[in-house]
């Protein structure tokens, strides 16, 4: 990492003239040695300050980067709950309750210098079945990202799909029950959040993605070629209407507001299979996802014969987004 090198009485004149420059290096920190002032510059500099003595820097000090609390905290005074921020390549989402709003742009530009970000969004949640997100752009600028994440990777616009990265033990949690030769139904396949590690993970014989919103399918498809997928028939439509009957060993419902769709996972199961169901629910009635499929199935006609229910992650106070594993066996086959 280069450097220059300035007897002590200049180091003010050069640094100074560096910062105009646009060349100093903000990530690393001037310092004194032996009677001289060491300030880091970009590696573009090609000694345009006569009097100065460039050399690579071997010992280089970081400026040290402030986490979101410290950062909220300086900027509000305060750090509340469920306030969150998540980063995609050089892109930052923030979440924040509306304590914070007032000081959201303060708390951008904070963002932007202590994270090195190119830009800073603002999640205002999602709308409808094709979660469409709703963003607010705070500070810089650009939207599309290249993220990894369980050896997979994922190019997506954050104004256009979402994308959640509390999630990531879920995805991978999936991929590995997958047993060889399976058929699997992906019914709200997104950008490929489960689809691709299943097909990246499993021998899974064959995914079937199914995802409505046209921006997200068409960054699936883009997914599935960067990560080399062969086995997977991406769909554009609605679960609803375009989702087979009879021929999956495994339904994903990835979802949180899908209840209604419940038959149509256990007509997609040929005689025996899992669903695995996602839901946010209240702590006070936590039992709520588990009874829902077990009315379903009983009124299809169908059993459940394993069942559990594990937390994935906090949604909101006090309600949890929760997945579902039900094992379901059609008796009237």
């Amino acid at each position: 990492m280069k450097a220059v090198k300035v007897p002590k009485e200049r180091g003010e004149e050069v640094r100074r003239l560096i910062e105009k420059l646009g060349l100093k290096d903000k990530r690393r920190r001037i310092r004194y040695e032996d009677g001289h002032v060491i300030i880091p510059v970009l590696d573009k500099f090609q000694n345009q300050i006569d009097g100065v003595e460039v050399f690579h820097d071997s010992s280089p000090v970081f400026v040290e980067r402030k986490n979101f609390r410290e950062i909220l905290e300086g900027v509000a005074g305060f750090y509340p709950r469920f306030a969150d921020i998540k980063l995609f390549g050089r892109v930052a989402i923030i979440k924040l309750p509306d304590s914070l709003l007032p000081y959201k742009d303060r708390i951008a530009m904070e963002i932007m210098r202590n994270y090195k970000v190119s830009a800073v969004w603002l999640d205002k949640g999602k709308l409808g079945m094709e979660r469409k997100p709703r963003v607010e752009l705070l500070a810089g600028r650009g939207s599309v990202v290249l993220h990894k994440e369980n050896g997979c990777v994922f190019k997506f616009d954050v104004t256009k799909v979402m994308y959640s990265q509390g999630n990531q033990y879920e995805k991978i949690r999936i991929a590995r029950l997958v047993e060889e030769g399976e058929i699997v139904l992906d019914m709200f396949a997104g950008i490929g959040y489960f689809t691709i590690p299943i097909a990246k993970h499993s021998k899974a014989r064959r995914i079937i993605s199914v995802e409505i919103n046209p921006d997200s399918y068409e960054f699936l498809i883009e997914n599935l070629k960067l990560n080399e997928t062969r086995n997977v028939l991406p769909i554009l439509g609605d679960s609803s209407k375009v989702s087979p009957s009879d021929f999956a060993d495994r339904v994903l419902m990835g979802h949180l507001k899908a209840h209604h769709l419940i038959p149509k996972a256990i007509e997609a199961i040929r005689d025996e299979g899992w669903i695995h169901y996602h839901e946010s629910v209240p702590v006070k009635i936590l039992e709520r996802p588990i009874k829902r499929l077990e009315r379903t199935a009983e009124s299809m006609g169908a059993k459940i014969i394993e069942i559990g229910m594990r937390k994935v992650k906090n949604y909101a106070p006090n309600v949890y987004h929760v997945v579902v594993d039900a094992r379901i066996r059609k008796l009237s086959k």
